[in-house]
């Protein structure tokens, strides 16, 4: 009888820590559930971002092939503009 009582209380006690693992593990999951969410919202910022200085780009070279800006300054504009879209391709890729 003592043996039984000994067995059901090694399974009682595994029993517990399952369920504490589980607890964790479901903690877990939800943890890095919101840490994807929060890194898709990111994603996507930076994506709008690279979009819109894409156009600004665009512009860009569209007012200075129109000669409306010096091209020193059009030359200046458009690689800064590239800069700030390798740091966000950067970004995204990381």
């Amino acid at each position: 009888m003592d043996e039984l009582g000994l067995t059901v209380e090694g399974i009682i006690n595994k029993t517990q820590k399952l369920v504490l693992r589980n607890r964790q593990l479901k903690e877990k999951i939800t943890n890095l559930e919101t840490d994807q969410e929060q890194l898709r919202k990111q994603l996507n910022e930076q994506a709008a971002r690279i979009q819109q200085m894409e156009e600004k780009m665009a512009n860009n070279h569209l007012t200075f092939l129109l000669g409306k800006n010096d091209s020193l300054q059009a030359r200046q504009k458009v690689n800064e503009l590239l800069r700030e879209i390798e740091k966000c391709y950067a970004l995204l890729n990381r």
